[in-house]
């Protein structure tokens, strides 16, 4: 039985908004839920909205917002482009953060109901499971602006639909997005799934010209969003293992590449990743594509903290409904369930070790910290690894796919 005959029209998604408003609002209500699972926000809630904020604030008091902000709890400086302090024409101020931080939050919390559209309680558990795991709460709590970047990533997905103004509602929402944290600049190579394929190449020059642009009017800023977070829970990124043997991020990039790109291309040629192309539907196929796009580049590009893992809901969908189709060949679905797998352990395990150690060993955390650290680290980064191999494995699949079609379309003209 494939997933659209179990198709429910509105009840999943009320169940999944549910569980997820819910606890949600826990962690906000109780703090102590989010120190267990080790999440400290420092007593206030959304703590990264404020400092947008407070950028806001310092340029109106005619202060450098990149330097040490004093006007932010934790003094910090702005590091992402200039676009963001567009908002102050809004009249926005620090005493708005609850406003702002729960407009946030609220987008994306609707988006990713909307999109997601649960066909049945299986899959609305799924993706409740997710949207409530320790990494994404983090984003949550703090209302940290990638939520904003999920939002507009999502507007991306309209070009799979043939029509113009569709076209260029995505160009627009993929250059805000790069303009705004650079980071979803190769989200554009996502058009590649763009359906006819015949659509594809010009989608996709479209794509890169309007991220050109955005680049070009930030790129004097870049620099200052390339700042170095430390080993640590809720952390996540390639050079994670190599600084534990003594590289630094820089000189980690090529090896980290090579041991994600060579795995992948043995993948895409073995077929077992086949599917991304042909399976599901085509904006639901662009979505996933998009996702695990932003989140190998992210990997690849350095640390990050635990929330970006909020781009891999749209590709944990997608195979999640890989495993249910009995159309596809046991092996297929055996990589999507593996698939699946590796992500709740990504999102959760985390979660789950410092509840274990908050509830049961308290008094003994300070001492372990550092030793913990370490080896928390090689138990669980080659999962992160794993994960992001299969993904590139999928992605590689799916652009030669891409270029199969386009040659044979050009060779029947």
């Amino acid at each position: 039985m494939t997933p659209a005959s179990t198709h429910v029209p509105w009840r999943p998604v009320v169940l999944l908004a549910f569980i997820c408003v819910l606890c949600w609002v826990l962690g906000a209500l109780w703090p102590r839920l989010l120190l267990v699972l080790g999440l400290y926000n420092y007593g206030r809630i959304y703590l990264d909205s404020y400092a947008v904020l407070a950028a806001l604030d310092a340029v109106r008091a005619g202060a450098d917002p990149h330097g040490a902000n004093p006007l932010d709890v934790l003094f910090r400086p702005h590091v992402y482009s200039d676009w963001w302090l567009a908002l102050r024409w809004l009249g926005l101020t620090r005493e708005h953060n609850f406003l702002v931080g729960t407009a946030w939050v609220g987008a994306f919390a609707l988006t990713a109901w909307a999109t997601a559209r649960p066909r049945n309680f299986g899959e609305a558990f799924w993706l409740a499971a997710l949207l409530v795991s320790p990494a994404v709460m983090l984003g949550i709590n703090r209302a940290n602006n990638d939520l904003v970047i999920f939002v507009l990533l999502t507007g991306c997905s309209l070009v799979a639909a043939p029509v113009w103004w569709r076209v260029v509602v995505s160009a627009i929402c993929l250059g805000l997005a790069t303009g705004l944290k650079y980071f979803p600049a190769p989200a554009a190579l996502a058009f590649l799934w763009v359906r006819p394929v015949r659509r594809s190449p010009a989608v996709l020059l479209a794509g890169l010209v309007v991220v050109a642009l955005a680049l070009a009017g930030v790129w004097t800023q870049v620099d200052r969003s390339r700042f170095t977070i430390a080993l640590g829970i809720y952390t996540m990124g390639a050079p994670l293992w190599w600084r534990d043997l003594g590289w630094t991020d820089q000189e980690s990039v090529l090896p980290s590449l090579l041991l994600i790109a060579i795995p992948a291309l043995a993948l895409a040629g073995s077929r077992v990743t086949a599917g991304l192309t042909t399976r599901g539907q085509p904006r639901e196929r662009l979505l996933a594509a998009l996702g695990a796009i932003v989140l190998l580049t992210c990997f690849l590009a350095g640390v990050n903290y635990a929330y970006r893992w909020i781009f891999v809901l749209w590709p944990a969908l997608w195979l999640w409904r890989q495993t249910r189709d009995d159309l596809l060949p046991h092996r297929e679905r055996g990589a999507a369930r593996m698939g699946c797998a590796l992500i709740a352990l990504c999102l959760w395990l985390d979660g789950i070790l410092c509840a274990m150690v908050n509830l049961f060993f308290a008094q003994y955390a300070q001492v372990w910290q550092n030793q913990m650290d370490v080896i928390w680290r090689l138990w669980t980064q080659p999962l992160h690894w794993l994960l992001m191999i299969l993904l590139a494995g999928w992605l590689v699949e799916g652009a030669l796919a891409t270029a199969r079609e386009w040659w044979s379309l050009r060779h029947e003209k």
